[in-house]
């Protein structure tokens, strides 16, 4: 028996993590073939490219980490698969997402004859994302996720689920910490910032299972502090397109990077909100008044009312569940930065 399986004290053995990291591979999978399907049909899905790119995403992130169950070479080969898919359809999303951060930026013909020309470079690189799923990419990818998850765990690699977890999102909240004091003038580093907390999103939403309150409590602020780094991020790549855009006449130009300015400084003035607990409880109640005002404005007919669809932006994901008040003791609105978990006595790396 290895050290990993060491029975608990009341002899039963503690549930192991690679047990745990198998069942959600499998559920991950799958999440990925029923999203590949709605980017090949015909019919216009604004989200497939999204929704696929999140799921692929995930489970990417969960190889990650689970490197020290399966081995750093394999899982890093099955995870390149899967990027190498990412990539081609990474270039389609941020058209996507351009066209709706300058929606609204500046008018003129100008413009709308640089952004016409755009849309016919969306068309392509959608065509180009079909073709490579078509031709078996994605197939390849989860063919190799299969053969990496068909072997059993090493015992000597396994670890108990608990201590798994709570190491996983401490180490993945350490990231943060570390570049939580960037700049905001600082684009680059706002963007490991912004990656820095997906990964600790992911971290608990993949672990939630296995991990205790306190750790669980991080989700809502790690879900909160990336989308308003991912709308920041937006404003920056749309102000890296124009100011490089050719075809662009030098008035336009000028007129909508004035516009992404105005912009940037508004989401950088929510972001820095969030960062003081005020600030934070006065947007919760302006969101629960604009909740209020939608569902006062929506039809009382019940005879298929039209409700409209999420916006297409590139940071749409599934609203992260907070922990009830009732069960975990502590304020409804806890902190990232509190003191760090206590990874447990085994600090393998």
């Amino acid at each position: 028996m290895s050290h990993a399986q060491k029975p608990a004290e009341n002899g039963k053995t503690p549930p192991q993590a690679g047990a745990y990291v198998l069942a959600k591979l499998r559920d991950l999978d799958v999440a990925v073939t029923e999203t590949a399907p709605r980017v090949l049909a015909k019919e216009s899905d604004d989200e497939a490219i999204h929704d696929l790119r999140v799921a692929i995403r995930r489970l990417r992130t969960l190889l990650k980490m689970s490197r020290e169950i399966f081995g750093r070479w394999h899982t890093d080969v099955v995870r390149g698969a899967f990027a190498e898919v990412m990539r081609a359809t990474g270039d389609l999303r941020d058209e996507e997402v351009l066209e709706e951060t300058l929606e609204g930026a500046a008018e003129g013909p100008e413009l709308e004859a640089w952004l016409k020309e755009r849309r016919t470079r969306e068309q392509k690189l959608r065509r180009a994302v079909v073709v490579r799923i078509q031709r078996g990419d994605l197939d390849r990818a989860r063919l190799m996720l299969k053969a990496l998850l068909v072997f059993p765990v090493e015992p000597d690699r396994n670890v108990e689920l608990a201590r798994f977890a709570r190491r996983t999102v401490e180490r993945a909240r350490r990231k943060v910490e570390k570049r939580r004091d960037v700049e905001v003038t600082d684009v680059a580093g706002m963007h490991e910032l912004r990656i820095a907390y997906k990964e600790l999103r992911y971290s608990i939403e993949l672990l939630a299972d296995a991990l205790p309150i306190d750790a669980r409590a991080q989700l809502e602020p790690a879900t909160v502090f990336q989308k308003r780094l991912g709308d920041l991020h937006d404003v920056d790549v749309a102000t890296e397109v124009i100011t490089n855009a050719k075809g662009l006449p030098a008035a336009a130009r000028q007129e909508v990077l004035a516009s992404l300015a105005t912009l940037r400084n508004k989401r950088v003035h929510k972001y820095l909100r969030e960062l003081d607990p005020l600030g934070a409880e006065e947007r919760k109640a302006e969101e629960r008044e604009e909740e209020r005002k939608t569902e006062a404005a929506r039809p009382k007919s019940t005879s298929h009312p039209h409700r409209a669809g999420p916006p297409r932006g590139r940071r749409h994901e599934p609203k992260a569940e907070r922990p009830r008040p009732s069960e975990t003791g502590a304020s409804p609105s806890p902190t990232i930065h509190d003191a760090p978990l206590d990874p447990g006595p085994d600090r393998r790396k």
